[in-house]
């Protein structure tokens, strides 16, 4: 017994030595971020994880139900279809087509009013909140200083920075992008303390508009840019520009870094696969809903253009503004992509929209995307080409 306590105790001083050797070294986040995965049997952040920090909540006030197409309920997936599905371990996945609802599955306990986090899939609404305060007035356009909304970014290196780099992803800042390093910028910017000064403290590395580094602090960065314009938080604007105004039919909730702190904008969106297609719709429609601009059209237009950027030497060709690019059999596609495979595509030549949540991707191919959001875009158009007897 006497050993026993004598365990323990070091055990204590030993795990307390080494949570005080943490925040002294600037790495405070690696306790919370322990707590929220090792000791609860994960890996990395997930879907799920929306309780372990604080939030906001962002209600459905004028919720538009879907318009269901005739062939919803009628349509299946093949054996071989669900098996990739659940392969990589997919809760839910939607489909529409001509703006209605096709096709919607649920998995591992997961239905149609379940939250999911979008984890990266949340920087597109970051661009679409950036195109609707350019057509407000409150931001003049792409290519403002950053300056002119940041104290932070008025001198030295951080004056050349614009909107444009931001949105693009080719500030120079030398942030550290990785989803598996405890002590990378991204770990300290989800599990951390104090986001904003995070972001808006990385050095400069290289010439910002010269190449395509994609780095999470760039939307964290123009996320206080939209909240300085707007003088108001992040969830405010979602829920008057985006939220109601799109007719999301649940409640909604993003992410901050704690209680009375700062949106964790880069991240941290959680909601439903049926909500999440609304964003999908809206730039399939040129950035209209409904019948209304939401989004300015040349704003749109220019957030699903390539930037003119280097992109590991050859032209970049796969990046807007927090919009992934890409073809299917010679049509552009665009679509927003999360951690863990979380993807809302737009596929406008065929005028579907695809929304897929899960807990695991697979590797990105040659051309800079996951090789499974060309298996669901193969499988969303499967469905759209069924015509039930």
């Amino acid at each position: 017994m006497r050993f026993l306590k004598k365990f323990l105790l070091w055990l204590i001083l030993i795990i307390g030595g080494l949570t005080g050797l943490a925040y002294l070294t600037g790495n405070g986040h690696i306790p919370r971020g322990v707590r929220y995965t090792y000791l609860i049997g994960r890996a990395a952040p997930e879907i799920d994880d929306r309780d372990f920090f604080p939030y906001a909540t962002i209600p459905a006030s004028e919720p538009q139900p879907w318009p269901l197409d005739a062939r919803y309920g009628k349509l299946s997936l093949s054996a071989e279809q669900e098996k990739e599905i659940t392969d990589l371990h997919s809760v839910g996945f939607a489909v529409w087509q001509n703006d209605s609802l096709i096709f919607e599955q649920y998995w591992n306990g997961w239905d149609a009013d379940s939250v999911s986090n979008s984890f990266s899939v949340a920087k597109s609404y970051i661009s679409v909140l950036t195109g609707i305060a350019i057509g407000e007035g409150r931001i003049a356009d792409v290519q403002q200083p950053v300056g002119d909304f940041l104290p932070e970014f008025k001198e030295g290196c951080y004056a050349k920075i614009t909107l444009w780099h931001l949105l693009t992803m080719s500030t120079g800042l030398d942030w550290s992008e990785s989803g598996a390093d405890p002590f990378s910028d991204n770990a300290k910017g989800y599990y951390g303390y104090d986001v904003r000064k995070l972001s808006l403290t990385q050095p400069c590395r290289d010439e910002p508009g010269k190449e395509f580094d994609y780095i999470s602090g760039s939307t964290q960065i123009m996320t206080e840019v939209l909240e300085a314009a707007y003088a108001k938080p992040l969830d405010e604007l979602v829920r008057e520009k985006i939220w109601g105004p799109l007719g999301c039919e649940h409640t909604a909730y993003w992410g901050k870094d704690r209680k009375d702190g700062d949106y964790k904008g880069f991240c941290c969106l959680y909601a439903t696969a049926r909500d999440f297609g609304r964003i999908g719709q809206l730039y399939l429609d040129s950035g209209m809903w409904r019948g209304q601009q939401i989004v300015p059209r040349e704003y749109w237009q220019q957030s699903i253009t390539p930037a003119e950027l280097m992109d590991h030497g050859a032209p970049n060709e796969r990046y807007g503004y927090y919009w992934w690019l890409a073809e299917v059999d010679g049509h552009p596609i665009w679509y927003c992509r999360g951690f863990h495979g979380e993807y809302v595509v737009a596929i406008p030549h065929e005028r579907i929209v695809m929304v897929r949540t899960g807990m695991k991707r697979e590797e990105v191919n040659a051309t800079g995307h996951p090789t499974d959001v060309f298996k669901w875009i193969g499988i969303a158009r499967d469905l759209a080409r069924q015509r039930p007897a």
